[in-house]
């Protein structure tokens, strides 16, 4: 009896041994040294605030790592570039292998950007750091053109005005990049262009819509035929388009962003139209890229990311960007 108890024992020590290295074992196609490589990577996601625009760039990322077993980083400075700053500079501490920045100030965050890409860091960012960065065979560079962007919007609120008229820029954060360059797209078309249509202000609202809904506020008061709205962010939109159906007036707004909700806002007229900006389209290649490099393949410098332009004639749900 002692003897088969012993027997049982030891085949059930045997048994949950087996058990514990099949719990152990790569999956399918994996070995066990690129599991273990698959855990050490780590990617972060660094924004400029954490609209809705932003939370769909960090949930991009955060899917396409969860492919590949990947550890993801969402970080978010609250639109203060010192903080951005200081949020690199944690990425170089804690030794990432790559990651995707939205930058508040390329010209302010370039140099620790150059630090983070001499350490080996794969950099992903926007193409307006290609200058300050392009020498780093390890950075990367999403091709969306914001001058564009705002140049499409100019075309819309000339065809939304017919012509003439007055139209108020709900801007983003007062010098960011994105800002900066959608104001000047815009500007240029209209001055070049359009030059019966009269810019009646330009105010910044750091991307937030109950700034924005004050701020349009403010504009029909001071100018009681202003008759469009440019907005270079949804968010915005929406609390212009309050002030808007406040007000009681037939005043168009066009806006950059094309989410599921501001493209059903083109689709029944609220919304005059949208200009895509599709935030997965920035970081989920990104993450990809760095796979792809990683497992020794090449990989382009810069990939592009095409906007959409909607109307109520064209707009459809299958184009919206999230």
């Amino acid at each position: 009896m002692k003897k088969n108890m012993k027997r049982f024992v030891t085949i059930g020590l045997a048994l949950i041994m087996v058990l514990q290295m099949a719990g152990c074992a790569p999956s399918e196609g994996e070995t066990q040294e690129e599991q273990a490589k698959s855990e050490d990577i780590k990617f972060a996601t660094i924004m400029v605030t954490n609209n809705d625009w932003a939370m769909t760039l960090a949930k991009a990322a955060e899917e396409e790592c969860a492919k590949y077993g990947y550890e993801h980083i969402t970080m978010n400075p609250e639109n203060d570039i010192q903080k951005q700053i200081d949020l690199v500079q944690s990425c170089i501490s804690q030794g990432v292998t790559g990651l995707y920045i939205q930058t508040v100030d390329s010209k302010a965050i370039a140099p620790i950007l150059k630090q983070a890409a001499e350490k080996g860091i794969y950099i992903f960012t926007m193409t307006d750091m290609k200058d300050a960065l392009g020498e780093y065979e390890n950075c990367f560079f999403a091709d969306y053109d914001h001058q564009a962007a705002g140049s499409k919007s100019a075309d819309a609120v000339n065809e939304a005005l017919g012509g003439k008229g007055k139209a108020g820029i709900i801007a983003g954060l007062a010098g960011a990049d994105n800002t900066t360059q959608r104001s000047e797209g815009f500007r240029k078309a209209i001055e070049e262009k359009y030059s019966d249509i009269e810019i009646v202000n330009e105010i910044s609202c750091d991307w937030d819509r109950a700034v924005a809904m004050n701020a349009a506020e403010d504009m029909i008061t001071g100018n009681p035929d202003i008759g469009a709205f440019y907005c270079m962010g949804e968010e915005m939109a929406w609390g212009v388009l309050e002030a808007v159906q406040n007000s009681g007036k037939d005043i168009k707004v066009v806006t950059i962003d094309a989410s599921t909700q501001t493209v059903n806002m083109v689709i029944d007229g609220q919304m005059y139209a949208c200009i895509g900006c599709p935030p997965k389209a920035f970081s989920a290649p990104a993450v990809t890229m760095m796979h792809d490099l990683l497992n020794g393949k090449s990989a382009d410098q810069i990939y592009g990311v095409e906007p959409t332009y909607m109307t109520k004639e064209n707009a459809s749900l299958d184009q919206a960007d999230y």
